[in-house]
């Protein structure tokens, strides 16, 4: 755990070379999660998502796949939607407004299983199939998890501010 705790702090711009590399090896690499868009499934700084290479292997509705942005940010997101010729439409389980343009060529992991605490969630287990069917067929759920836990935030960091 206390590599994870240094990796945190390291910009992804940083260890996006060293995970190529190791994922060119053919080797699994496990990174730090970074960021609120994947949330509910993912915390910021606190879980850990293990990536594989991407080999050219058929993407689908629902996918999450770890992605070069054309501005040259690392991001992962799930696919909600792919063209005809082959496009990808992505978007975070925490958001709401798609990415599209996105091409096979910009993905370079996919995710083979997701670690909480001491629990690991594989990509392949019927509870993980559930919750993306569940999330990616549901903006309207997607938007008021969004608004209920902004709420709350707002909330708690008023409860601090006047118990303080």
């Amino acid at each position: 755990m206390k590599a994870q705790n240094k990796l945190n702090s390291y910009p992804m711009q940083e260890l996006a070379p060293i995970i190529c590399e190791f994922l060119s090896e053919g080797k699994e690499v496990i990174i730090p999660a970074k960021g609120n868009s994947m949330r509910p499934l993912v915390s910021n700084n606190k879980d850990s998502i293990v990536l594989t290479a991407y080999k050219g292997e058929r993407l689908s509705v629902g996918d999450a796949v770890f992605y070069k942005r054309q501005g040259g940010g690392y991001v992962l997101h799930r696919i909600v939607s792919v063209d005809k010729d082959g496009g990808l439409t992505l978007m975070g389980d925490n958001q709401s407004i798609p990415e599209k343009g996105i091409t096979a060529g910009q993905v370079i992991a996919r995710p083979i299983a997701f670690i909480r605490g001491s629990k690991t969630i594989s990509c392949s287990s019927k509870g993980y199939k559930r919750y993306v069917n569940f999330w990616t067929g549901s903006v309207f759920f997607r938007k008021l998890h969004q608004k209920l836990f902004y709420l709350t935030a707002r909330a708690l960091t008023k409860i601090k501010s006047i118990s303080n």
